[in-house]
């Protein structure tokens, strides 16, 4: 896949408390966060949508201003390993890591700045006074739509699994349609079902917790969904968002009814299909997590791209 560029134009400043305070994120800041990083690549990490959905137990999710880049706080109780602080932006990056640094070592803590995207280490000065590890747990999966539609471009076992699909179940079995989630009864629809907990569907308890967020504020978030139904009965779903590169959708959840076999198969092929229909050009799948079953299951749909993060810390650390 061609490199994709992105414009790393100047932000609005001052939306935020400036660092080291902190500003709580809340629905009503989405306008002002999402200006803020518009002209960076559509990672899921930094967006609003995740951060409001993953990062946000106790309402925890805080952001600030350092030299106008964001630093974003990633916290989780119980999982103080994947938990800290990240720096976004392209202003002054090695002065603002020092900064941070500082600021952890003035608290007895270990200097280290986490989840950085690739991006943003490429505006580094001096390498030579960081070390950076790459969170491979945490890259995010590109894939060129075309990996998934039209069927005569897919590989050749792709393709019979959805032929194999659509010699059980004919077209005019299959519907594929959106939900209006401000409808209590089309959230229980998505959330209240009896799907076995297996393939994508095997998730912890955190997912749900999201699930049900998104689900339940989908307009506030910004969230499109897409459903597959078979002779009317619903047996798969995903949740979606266009960030402001409308080449790219973020996959933000996806559930899948195991009944009828190759289900999954037909659904990523027909989903693919409407988003090909709408312009979009790539699809993030957001990160495994460092699940073997979700990292080979990514790995098997042949990503084109990533997008990357790094741990970074001081030499001598």
């Amino acid at each position: 896949m061609a490199t994709i560029k992105h414009s790393l134009d100047d932000k609005p400043a001052g939306a935020f408390k400036t660092f080291p305070e902190f500003s709580k994120l809340t629905f009503a800041d989405k306008e002002t966060y999402e200006a803020l990083i518009a002209q960076y690549p559509p990672i899921a990490s930094i967006s609003f949508t995740d951060l409001i959905t993953w990062w946000n137990p106790l309402n925890s999710c805080a952001v600030s201003e350092l030299n106008g880049n964001l630093v974003i706080s990633y916290w989780l109780p119980g999982a103080e390993q994947q938990s800290g602080l990240s720096l976004l932006g392209t202003h002054n990056i090695d002065e603002s890591l020092c900064v941070l640094f500082d600021y952890f070592s003035q608290r007895n803590e270990k200097p280290r700045v986490i989840r950085v995207p690739e991006f943003v280490l490429s505006q580094v000065q001096y390498p030579e006074l960081f070390v950076s590890k790459e969170e491979r747990e945490f890259g995010e999966y590109v894939y060129d739509i075309s990996k998934f539609y039209p069927l005569n471009h897919l590989i050749s076992y792709r393709r019979h699994r959805v032929r194999k699909f659509l010699s059980q179940i004919s077209e005019d079995r299959i519907t594929i349609k959106s939900l209006d989630l401000s409808s209590y009864n089309n959230q229980r629809l998505l959330l209240e079902n009896d799907w076995p907990r297996t393939g994508i569907n095997k998730i912890a308890r955190v997912e749900d917790e999201a699930i049900e967020t998104s689900i339940e504020h989908a307009s506030l978030l910004g969230l499109e969904n897409l459903c597959l139904y078979v002779d009317g009965v619903l047996r798969g779903y995903c949740l979606y968002y266009h960030p402001a590169d409308k080449r790219y959708i973020i996959f933000k959840h996806a559930k899948v009814d195991y009944e009828i076999p190759r289900t999954l198969d037909y659904m990523i092929y027909a989903f693919a299909a409407r988003y090909a229909d709408k312009g979009v050009t790539y699809v993030n799948l957001d990160s495994d997590l460092g699940l073997p079953f979700l990292r080979m299951f990514k790995l098997a749909l042949g990503p084109s791209n990533f997008f990357r993060k790094y741990t970074v810390e001081p030499v001598g650390r």
